[in-house]
């Protein structure tokens, strides 16, 4: 080896690979006697019996011999690290002994040494020096030779390294036993879990393999043989592998099989008790079982990671980390095994694995204890249950009383057939959930006197059916029932089953927006099978084990009118089916439709034509299911075309995902004469109102798809709170509720239930407040046109003064175009909400007049009207926008320009532009100086139309003002 090779030789080390003289069957005693043998060449780490062609039948032994040349004369020891051996052997410097490792006579015999690495210091001489190991081979199964790579450097190199690799693993010793004690303290103060003391046992055994490995801790202070330190080493690791994977199962029950985890536990105490009585040539003979053994740990945590990811439980990421930590710990330990590497000792993968498994299980615990944290809050909410259920029963209860009194009020001031029919719908339906509460309370105690007798369920289905035929009237929902011809009768108690019929396919209605509800029935056992079947919006798998729980709601996430109830309907009919001696199942899924199933038993011997048929008289005290489903959009439709009021009325919006709270709202408002629309979800009303404007939205804060409080906030990004009042109905009172109300732009709030006088009051009060935000635009718009400018009227006159004598025609024409202008000016109808676009054309003419007279050709004017056109629009609206392109945009420039007024018309809307070539000027700074007009018309044409004024100038190029008015409202009238 050429020592000038080396790189930074003052500092260094590295790895003795490569060529080496080998002399087989050879102790060299010096350099001298080199000569007298013949050499072969091996190549480190390799063992000799790779150099040698021909085994030999004798205990082999031999020399290794190197040359180091130029070596610099730095006065300094160096290091030979010789790798682990189970071999002894001895090594010579220079023809100087160094040291000996293990019993190195020229009689060979079975070692007694420990077998760890050691580290040789020694001096170089400069120039040239000679490196001599001779060694034995004295066992058949441990392969002779330098298997290892050798480590060369110098000492402080040799030192760092050495004590790097026994501080990392003091450490990890150090931590472990931190981890040892913590758990010996938690299993012993009372918590006597299986998993804390497999974790305990599997801190111990991690502990023993770290001492036993690499530099071999255990041997430095205690003074034992190879053969014990061998044993312990697989033993140590074996029984790790089987603690870990005791402790995984403990951990994550159910997903390690086992049948498989018997059989590994029954393997691994096998091999145990093989490591401890079989012969160490026979261990060493098995190793293979030992890699097997030890790489089926990582297997098996990849096994419980894949189930506990597709079970989708906290943790797999953690136990991903744990099995790349372990797997690159058990790939280090074979290589550390095999080969040489620079540190002896790897010990952070192993802490990494350590860590993560104590985190997964410290998650598990934390886990555990929120679950029960949040079951004692459940038992405390449930002491309180009861309380709420009388609050929402008073509720439920109050609003179909409130929604009496105020049609009858209604129908103070007018009577209709159809408002006493609602009335007695409402009666129903408030008498229905009165029945519901007395009913199961009687089934809970099993006081119901069952009348049993064989009925015919044919009919029973087809009756209740036809009842439901008005409920579903305008919705696009079919009913089908498919009954087998030959259905048997079924021994039950005739009303209770019509009960059960009306509250599943109910309950299917009111779930279900479009699509079908199916009843179909199979025999099986002595036992009808009757199913009826939805294409509704589904039900959790999770909350399908609580729907028959009595106030039990599923639909959290349906806050609508329509979709709530007290959770009484099914609670009822489980109860009903199970004295019947039958029972109901569910089966559903999310978007897919429900299906509940329910069983009777037949009666025996008995035809259909046995069976009693359901009366006409027994389903009329059903007739309640005229309730708010009765009520669908077509019906509203006619009912608001029927209240429409004349054009000069309010327009209302009304939003309630309850048609029946719709239909209230309609009779109520009708008496006012309001023009009313309504809208069944926010999406809707978004749409109506970006086709009609309105006076005052009503809405109700619980809505399907987006919130009242969503929809309110849309709202106010186009419309501030006077020019669209929002009146907000609610059925919660908490301050909460109420704050939002007014932070999403409520102007005003009503409870639930309505009062009559309350709701009149406030929506005539807000109406108040559009109509006097528009009347303030009004006359503020007519106002700005009645302050003519002092300059603009007294420059008028001078010119006419000047026309006289000169051109008496042209001051005819300019005294006619000025009175023209001031009549006009100081007309009322200014303060209209709009005016026919000619009246606004001939306001504008004759204020081109005046400006042409008096400036004459410095301006020019272009009109592109369409003939025919019937457009209505603000007053002053267009003359604003001229009277403005004028001023700042002809005048200030030298040699005047053009200004032209065109009017186009496309399949939504019509647009009125005015344009000039004027100075133009930056849009950036257009907020911070529009004058008083601009800002006036832009807000009566965002409250009239909902658009605003669309601005696009250039300087030294000219302006270009658009205003949009929809075709929707073209026609809109004052």
């Amino acid at each position: 080896m050429d020592f000038e090779q080396i790189e930074n030789s003052k500092s260094f080390k590295t790895f003795l690979d490569g060529e080496w003289e080998f002399f087989p069957n050879s102790i060299l005693i010096s350099r001298e006697n080199k000569n007298s043998t013949t050499p072969i060449y091996a190549n480190l780490p390799e063992a000799w019996d790779m150099h040698i062609k021909r085994k030999s039948t004798s205990v082999p032994h031999g020399s290794y011999y190197l040359k180091i040349i130029n070596v610099p004369d730095f006065n300094r020891l160096y290091g030979l690290t010789i790798p682990a051996s189970l071999s002894p052997y001895s090594l010579k410097v220079n023809n100087e002994h160094v040291g000996e490792y293990g019993n190195n006579s020229t009689v060979p015999r079975k070692p007694s040494i420990d077998a760890r690495p050691v580290t040789y210091y020694f001096e170089l001489q400069p120039g040239d020096n000679e490196i001599i190991i001779s060694g034995f081979h004295t066992n058949e199964h441990i392969a002779g030779g330098l298997t290892k790579s050798l480590i060369f450097g110098d000492l402080h190199s040799m030192e760092s390294l050495k004590w790097f690799s026994a501080i990392t693993q003091i450490i990890v010793c150090v931590i472990f036993l931190f981890y040892l004690i913590y758990t010996i303290v938690l299993f012993i103060v009372g918590i006597r879990e299986k998993s804390l003391l497999y974790f305990a046992l599997l801190i111990f055994s991690t502990f023993i393999t770290v001492i036993v490995s690499s530099n071999k801790l255990l041997l430095w202070y205690v003074p034992i043989d190879w053969v014990l330190s061998t044993k312990l080493f697989f033993f140590s690791y074996i029984l790790t592998m089987l603690w870990f994977i005791l402790f995984l199962n403990e951990l994550t029950k159910g997903y390690i099989n086992a049948k498989l985890l018997n059989i590994l536990i029954a393997f691994c105490c096998a091999y145990l008790f093989f490591i401890v009585a079989a012969p160490i040539d026979y261990v060493y003979s098995t190793q293979i079982v030992f890699y097997i053994l030890f790489f089926i740990s990582p297997i098996i945590l990849v096994i419980v990671i894949y189930r506990v990811a597709v079970a989708k439980q906290k943790g797999a990421v953690i136990l991903l980390l744990m099995a790349t930590a372990i797997s690159n710990n058990s790939l280090f330990i074979m290589i550390n095994r095999s080969l040489t590497t620079p540190y002896s000792h790897y010990p952070f993968d192993l802490l990494i694995a350590i860590i993560a498994l104590s985190g997964f299980w410290f998650m598990r615990y934390f886990h555990i204890s929120v679950q029960s944290k949040q079951l004692s809050i459940k038992l405390q909410q449930e002491m309180y249950r009861k309380d709420e259920f009388l609050s929402n029963t008073s509720y439920e209860l109050r609003t179909p009383l409130q929604h009496m009194l105020s049609i009858a009020q209604s129908l103070l001031a007018k009577k209709e057939h159809h408002d006493l029919r609602l009335l007695v719908t409402i009666g129903h339906h408030m008498s229905f959930m009165l029945d519901g509460l007395l009913d199961l309370i009687h089934l809970k105690e099993r006081t119901i006197n069952l009348q049993i007798k064989p009925i015919n369920v044919q009919h029973i289905v087809e009756s209740v059916c036809d009842m439901f035929q008005l409920t579903i009237k305008g919705k696009p929902i079919k009913l089908i029932i498919d009954l087998p011809a030959d259905l048997p009768p079924v021994l039950v108690d005739e009303n209770r089953l019509i009960q059960v019929f009306i509250n599943l396919i109910h309950n299917a209605i009111k779930f279900t927006d479009k699509g079908s509800i199916t009843v179909h029935a199979k025999i099986k056992n002595s036992l009808l099978y009757i199913s009826i079947t939805d294409t509704g919006i589904g039900i959790e798998k999770s909350k399908q084990a609580i729907i028959f729980e009595p106030y039990e709601q599923v639909d959290d996430h349906i806050k609508s009118p329509r979709h709530m109830g007290l959770g009484l309907g099914l609670s009822i009919c489980k109860e009903i089916i199970e004295m019947h001696d039958g029972s109901i199942t569910v089966d559903s899924a999310i978007g897919k439709g429900t299906t509940f199933t329910f069983s009777l038993p037949i009666a025996k011997g008995l035809t259909v034509g046995g069976a009693e048929v359901t009366t006409s008289s027994t389903l009329s005290k059903y007739i309640f299911l005229q309730d708010n489903f009765s009520i669908t959009e077509q019906e509203l439709a006619i009912t608001v075309a029927k209240n429409t009021a004349p054009t000069n009325s309010a327009h209302i919006l009304i939003v309630d995902a309850d048609p029946l709270s719709l239909q209230v709202l309609l009779k109520v408002l009708s008496t006012e004469s309001y023009k009313v629309d309504t809208a069944l979800n926010g999406t809707e009303a978004l749409e109506k109102l970006c086709k009609s404007s309105y006076d005052l939205v009503i809405s109700d804060i619980m809505l399907p798809h987006i919130s009242g409080y969503e929809l309110a906030k849309q709202i106010r990004e186009q419309y501030s709170i006077s020019e669209l009042p929002i009146l907000f109905l609610t059925a919660r009172q908490q301050s909460e509720d109420i704050r939002l109300a007014f932070l999403n732009g409520a102007n005003d709030y009503v409870k639930k239930p309505l009062e009559y006088v309350e709701l009149k009051s406030r929506v005539d009060a807000l109406i108040q407040v559009k109509q006097s935000s528009e009347e303030r635009l009004r006359f503020e718009a007519a106002w700005l046109q009645a302050q003519i400018q002092p300059h603009f009227f007294f420059n008028t006159l001078n010119a006419i003064i000047s026309l006289h004598g000169v051109d008496d025609e042209k001051m005819k024409d300019l005294l006619l175009a000025f009175s023209n202008y001031l009549q006009m000016s100081f007309d009322f109808q200014n303060v209209d909400l709009v005016v026919p676009i000619d009246y606004e054309l001939k306001l504008v003419r004759s204020y081109l007049d005046i400006e042409q007279i008096r400036f004459g050709d410095k301006i020019q004017i272009v009109m592109d009207i369409p003939e025919d056109l019937i457009l209505n629009i603000p007053p002053l609206s267009i003359q604003t926008l001229v009277e403005n392109a004028i001023r700042h945009g002809i005048l200030p420039q030298r040699g005047g320009g053009t200004i032209t007024i065109r009017i186009t018309e496309s399949k939504m809307e019509y647009k009125v532009l005015i344009i000039d070539n004027g100075v133009g000027f930056d849009t950036t700074r257009l907020r911070r100086q529009t004058s008083v007009g601009l800002i006036n018309t832009e807000q009566r044409l965002k409250q009239i139309f909902g658009t605003e004024l669309d601005i696009e100038s250039k300087v030294g190029e000219g302006t270009t003002v658009i205003l949009t008015i929809p075709k929707s409202h073209a026609q809109k009238r004052n």
